[in-house]
Parts: structure tokens; C-alpha cells; sequence
């Protein structure tokens, strides 16, 4: 049988007179910006896929992503496509952007991720 132990969370706490120092306070928020950059990438990753010109628009409408996926020509014609999706859903978006003309597709990990 498994079952929760325990169950916890991470709070940061800073000090107040460091804190109210505003060169102080800019850095506490650079580490706060790369923590949380971390925490938002657990649960994605980046997928990068190549389509030619008369399949973009039927990948590209299969294709998740946290705003807009970068679309950049490719030399010898088509495009390469990348977007981060979520990582629980990348076994079903596979498959379904083959089936709209998509070649050449890599999963990568993300290790932090800075909206």
C-alpha cells in the first residue's frame, strides 16, 4: 500500500529591513523570477517539428502552446516549428501532428521556463 506521509510546501521568506533596501529587493526578485521559471517548466516541454508549406495550417491547429509557437523558414523551403506544451499531454499531440504533415519531431526538456 502507498500512502501520503506527509504533506508540505516551500514558503521564502525574506527579511524585512532586506527587503526594504531596493537593491537588496531586486535581487531577492531575480531569484524569485528563476525559482518560479523552474516551477513552471516541471510540467512542460519544448517540441520542435518541421512542416511543409502545404501542411502549416493543419499542424499549426493541432499544435498547443503557452502563447504562440515560433514559425521560422527553413532554407530549403517548409518551416520549423517549436512550441512548449505540457508534458502530460505530448503523447497524444505526437501522433496527431504526423497525422496533420509534421516531420522531424524532437521533445526536449525544460529545465525553467521565464513567461
Amino acid at each position: 500500500m502507498i500512502d501520503t506521509i506527509l504533506t508540505s510546501y516551500t514558503e521564502v521568506v525574506a527579511n524585512p529591513v532586506a527587503y526594504a533596501d531596493p537593491e537588496k529587493r531586486k535581487a531577492m526578485e531575480q531569484v524569485m523570477t528563476l525559482l518560479n521559471g523552474v516551477l513552471d517548466a516541471r510540467g512542460r516541454v519544448l517540441l520542435k517539428l518541421n512542416v511543409d508549406e502545404a501542411s502549416k495550417d493543419a499542424v499549426l491547429a493541432v499544435l498547443p502552446s503557452m502563447k504562440s509557437p515560433t514559425v521560422s523558414p527553413l532554407s530549403d523551403g517548409g518551416y520549423a516549428v517549436e512550441s512548449v506544451i505540457e508534458k502530460k499531454t505530448i503523447n497524444l499531440v505526437i501522433p496527431a501532428l504526423r497525422e496533420a504533415g509534421a516531420t522531424d519531431l524532437v521533445e526536449m526538456p525544460s529545465s525553467k521556463i521565464v513567461p
